[in-house]
């Protein structure tokens, strides 16, 4: 094999997302790709819905979105208005650019690329509304294998036609039209997903410019000397009949005898069987050496048979020879201390240096031919030096093979419980056929080696750190990378040989290269050619007639793929060191922990060895997701969600329908379809777009395998419908009260409300308690969000969002503010202003926190807060986020504390414990030992009639305390419930005697007729709740003489440490307060209630 004497053509610069570097690609997926030129004018979506419905309120947003060049690389600003931002602007806007992992064009997205989808839109939508320039580049993938193996099928089946028998060109071009046919299907489920990437630099990995980029790129690192030919043993799919690569090989354990599915195959094949059978001695029929094997098919490619040179039982043997018992040729034993260990077995061990690791590292050790005995398609050929098992597959020639060496004589039985590993193709799921041909290789050692110091040195950053552990370990142990592939779909190896008339010139002047070779690298054949006719020229063989022949081969997809960082974004090849794309590096990539080393990997060692740079900073890995119950999603099982049934919802009929027709088999159909029926006995219900975006991202926070359970998507319906809720109740207000909004793209926070703070303390005036809680909880709420999205883990950002929205907004906020809304005394009016300013800025706030995870109904609901005069291009997709500086000064740890006490009063139980209706007031006190809660400002004071308003108060709560740390109480007169030991409620019983006789005495007026089996059932409960607390007290006092033997060791308060002490003497307080509590509601009870 000869390098090329050429260096690199120097081509001209090609501009990300010009015409040209595009022009290819539209004219085979013109839906990918929409360009500016043909950007039509869409109007914003308005109407008027009353209940949430995710089909409609996820309408008409994506394509105003994209009309109004929101994805495309463009600063932003507050009002939604643009500036290029291209490689000759100065712009001080930050920079994101991100790839998407490009799907494969063979069919439709699972809820795998959803997670991925739903993950990165939620980033480049955060970074977006945070004013920086950010393009998400989308395309996909050619995906040689899987597309050739899907036309093939379809060929067959429609046809009954082979690739072979249209040809190349004719089958390659079946390929265009059918994925000119199919390919759209992945854009508008993307779109459907609302995944705002920037159309306009849509690629395709076979397109014209990923084509040159890929030839250049083959040829600059063959100059390296990083790309050569050998041939060596391969693993070779016979179902597929092509390579593949180490990592695309899987193995399976296998324990003794076990029948397995083999494609192409009817019935089962049989493994884990070991065979034994002997060599007889060449000269010596009465001598034999026994050879135990799980491939009994291999032996007809057997060369020799190895002993080891120690082994005293063969010591006789060496250098003899074995008659090979059907094809009868002599077969040298040879001594081999490496591949033979003396107590196994036998200690003999046949040799097939064609098909096995192994033994062609013995073959080669002891110049032994290297015979392929196999056709590609696994059947066998005439090297097997047998006529009857030429043409016959491997497999099938198992059983006749034991029973040919039974009728010789030579079989010495089967061991069937025989453990062992099975290779299986995972494209495929054949099992890989070891075979010896020539292929083209990439060394990766060092490569790997610099990827390895970028990760230590902090070049490459992984999310979670832990993965860091996974790339050491491979990069460290790195095999060179077999990049060929005997497929027709793909990037063609730009590689020549010239194939002479005469046979005789290869071997008398090419000896090394007879039969493969030489080869020429170079961008065309016209280069190819001048090369050959200089190198000719050297060898005196200028006149020699010979004709030009490329390599029929491919390279690999992932070559392909591993070059995106910079191919994506416009690179063809020109010389790098001047010229790399203005957007490279990317910032981050982001993936399942599945492709780190298929994809990841190698994106980093090529596009760091032809550029000299990293291709991104951050590595940003995601689990993968399984089903509810944990397995992995498989067509064949039946458990793969399309993410668009979840959108949409699809019945249980169709739902099965869509498994046929495709390339299952029959049985694995049928099976499928009883599996759907288990998971889906009702089909799918629709959910919509923003709820499965939040249920997926929401999950990243399981960090070992994500377990999609579809509850969880109706869980996040429920919380846009909340949103919705809110909504409805913040116009409602707005309406009712005449208050205009002041909603804008820049700020959060509403006009004005900044008057309501000092000028000079920083501390706010004139608002409530609750007021300043909720609006010290949004600005904690907008830090951890911005930190979660920050740090790479959204699910922070997502379940902070949430809670907030739940349980500060609306159970807290709102619940607190409906008085002051309503209320027509003259405090009330007064605190409206503030009041709805609040509320505004908190709904405003929220709906932008939550729009990178849900962007439709944010986008919905914040259309609806903005005031009349807004311009008709403000979209929230391009509103400011909300930052912690805005929020900062609003911190409040003071009102935070003061509302857990309020709250605490609130959710006290002695309704609860005594079964008293919320519909009778009761005269409530509260007392505390700590007298700055009753001081001006303090929380019961400040928050007194609100108490009074939620507890049901008989007029208003009553305050007070005591100088003693403890109160006490006659248990007769007076029930109490113990909130803190500094706080506590207390009612008198004779109020709670009367409500609850009020409230029966009403029961008994609607339905005197049946007092009677109402008291009896009264009797009942009180017997046994009794029961209940007599239970939960012994348990409180066992707890409690068990933690007091404990404290009253001699030893506790010298080798107890202080800390544990503490929560010691806590733990006893709490047991006592509950001992007091339990006491008290059992004599209630115990009184006649």
């Amino acid at each position: 094999m000869w390098r090329s004497l050429g260096k690199l053509h120097p081509r001209r610069p090609l501009t990300p997302g010009t015409a040209a570097a595009r022009s290819a690609f539209q004219s085979y997926s013109r839906s990918l790709v929409s360009t500016s030129a043909t950007r039509t004018t869409i109007s914003k979506p308005k109407r008027t819905i009353d209940k949430y419905d995710p089909s409609i309120v996820e309408s008409g947003w994506y394509e105003w979105w994209e009309s109004q060049g929101f994805f495309g690389s463009k600063v932003m600003s507050g009002s939604g208005s643009t500036a290029d931002n291209g490689p000759g602007n100065n712009d001080s806007a930050a920079r994101f650019t991100m790839l998407l992992p490009p799907p494969n064009v063979t069919g439709y997205l699972h809820i795998g690329h959803a997670l991925t989808a739903s993950i990165q839109d939620s980033i480049v939508r955060w970074r977006r509304m945070r004013g920086e320039s950010v393009s998400w580049v989308p395309g996909m993938d050619h995906a040689g294998i899987s597309t050739q193996t899907v036309v093939e099928k379809k060929l067959m089946r429609e046809r009954k036609l082979t690739r072979h028998d249209l040809g190349r060109e004719a089958f390659i071009k079946e390929i265009w039209d059918w994925k000119e046919l199919h390919g759209d299907r992945i854009t508008r489920q993307f779109r459907r997903l609302g995944a705002s990437m920037d159309w306009e630099e849509s690629f395709f990995t076979l397109d014209e410019d990923r084509t040159k980029a890929v030839k250049a790129a083959f040829i600059q690192l063959f100059e390296d000397g990083l790309v050569y030919r050998d041939t060596r043993l391969v693993n070779w799919c016979c179902a597929l009949e092509t390579v593949i690569s180490d990592i695309e090989v899987e193995h399976e354990d296998i324990e003794g005898r076990t029948m397995l599915n083999v494609p192409g195959r009817l019935k089962k094949v049989e493994f884990g069987v070991l065979h034994d059978f002997a060599y007889k001695v060449d000269g010596d029929e009465s001598q034999e050496l026994v050879v135990s094997t799980t491939r009994i098919e291999t032996m007809l490619g057997d060369e020799a048979v190895a002993i080891h040179p120690d082994d005293p039982r063969y010591k006789h043997l060496h250098g003899q020879y074995v008659i090979h018992p059907i094809s009868g040729k002599r077969l040298p034993i040879v001594c081999d201390p490496e591949l033979v260990e003396m107590e196994f077995g036998t200690g003999v061990v046949k040799v097939t240096p064609a098909h096995d690791p192994n033994d062609y590292a013995c073959g080669r050790r002891h110049g032994l031919p290297i015979v392929n005995i196999l056709d590609k398609d696994g059947s066998f050929n005439a090297n097997c030096g047998s006529k009857s098992y030429e043409k016959m597959n491997r497999f099938d020639a198992r059983d006749k093979i034991v029973e040919e060496l039974k009728a010789l004589g030579v079989y010495r039985g089967k061991n069937e419980k025989h453990a062992m590993r099975l290779a299986r193709c995972s494209r495929s799921g054949d099992v890989i056929e070891p075979m010896v041909m020539p292929q083209w290789y990439i060394k990766c050692d060092g490569m790997a080696q610099q990827a390895l110091k970028d990760a230590e040195n902090q070049n490459l950053v992984f999310h979670p750190e832990s993965s860091i552990k996974d790339w050491n370990r491979w990069l460290e142990n790195i095999q060179d990378w077999c990049i060929s592939r005997q497929l027709w779909w793909g990037h063609r190896i730009p590689a020549y040989k010239p194939v002479f008339e005469q046979d005789s010139i290869l071997q008398n002047h090419f000896p090394t290269d007879t039969g493969d070779g030489p080869w020429f690298v170079a961008d065309s054949e016209k280069e190819a050619a001048r090369q050959i006719q200089m190198f000719l020229a050297e060898k005196g063989l200028k006149d020699t007639p010979y004709k030009i022949v490329q390599d029929d081969d491919v390279l690999d997809t992932w070559f392909s793929s591993g070059l995106l960082p910079l191919s994506a974004l416009g690179w063809t090849g020109y010389p790098l060191a001047k010229m790399t794309p203005w957007r490279y590096p990317t910032n981050l990539i982001e993936t399942g922990t599945d492709i780190m080393f298929f994809w990841v990997a190698r994106m980093v060692m090529l596009c760091t060895h032809l550029s000299g740079e990293v291709p991104f900073k951050d590595i940003l890995f995601h689990a993968m997701v399984r089903d509810a119950q944990g397995r992995k999603m498989s067509k064949s099982v039946g458990n793969v969600i399309d993410p668009t049934h979840v959108i949409e919802g699809i019945t249980l009929k169709d739902l099965k329908a869509t498994l046929e027709g495709g390339n299952l088999a029959a049985k694995e159909v049928k099976r499928s379809q009883t599996q759907m029926e288990k998971d889906f006995p009702r089909g799918i219900q629709a959910s919509g777009a923003d709820a499965l975006r939040f249920a997926l991202v929401s999950s990243t926070q399981q960090s070992r395998q994500i377990n999609l359970d579809l509850a969880n998507v109706t869980s996040a319906q429920h919380f846009a419908n909340k949103l919705w809720n809110l909504s409805a109740f913040y116009r409602t207000r707005l309406g009712d009260l005449n208050y205009m909004s002041s909603v804008t793209s820049e700020t959060v926070l509403a006009q004005g409300l900044t008057e309501f703070k000092k000028s000079n303390s920083g501390k706010q005036q004139q608002l409530s308690l609750v007021e300043r809680f909720i609006m010290s909880r949004l600005a904690d709420t907008v830090s951890k969000v911005n930190g979660g999205m920050d740090q790479l883990e959204p699910s922070i950002a997502t379940d902070t969002a949430r809670k907030f929205i739940i349980q500060d907004l609306c159970d807290i906020y709102v619940e607190f503010i409906k008085p002051v809304l309503l209320s027509e005394d003259q405090k009330s009016i007064q605190q409206r202003d503030s009041v709805l300013k609040i509320l505004q800025t908190c709904f405003d706030a929220s709906l932008r926190m939550m729009h990178p995870f849900m962007p439709f109904v944010t986008e919905e609901l914040w259309q609806r807060m903005l005031p009349e005069s807004a311009a008709g291009s403000t979209s929230i997709m391009v509103s400011s986020f909300p930052l912690p500086s805005e929020l900062d000064s609003w911190r409040d740890e003071t009102a935070e504390k003061d509302m857990e006490v309020a709250l605490g009063v609130i959710q006290a139980s002695l309704r609860q414990s005594h079964q008293v209706p919320m519909s009778k007031e009761l005269p409530f006190t509260v007392w505390t030992n700590d007298n700055s809660l009753l001081a001006p400002g303090g929380a019961l004071l400040e928050s007194q009639s609100s108490l009074s308003h939620f507890t049901r108060s008989t007029g208003d709560i009553k305050l007070t305390s005591s100088v003693s740390n403890d109160l006490v109480v006659d248990p007769s007169v007076m029930a109490v419930h113990i909130i803190s030991p500094e706080l506590k409620l207390l009612t008198p019983l004779s109020a709670i005697k009367d409500a609850i006789a009020e409230a029966a005495a009403a029961d008994a007026a609607k339905a005197a007729e049946k007092a009677a089996s109402a008291r009896g059932e009264g009797n009942k409960k009180q017997e046994q709740e009794l029961k209940r607390l007599n239970k939960k007290l012994g348990n409180v006092q066992a707890e409690l003489e068990k933690l007091g033997v404990r404290l009253g060791r001699p030893e506790y308060s010298e080798r107890v440490p202080e800390k544990v002490q503490q929560l010691d003497a806590k733990r006893r307080a709490d047991l006592l307060a509950q001992e007091e509590h339990l006491l008290t509601t059992i004599r209630t009870l115990g009184n006649g209630f």
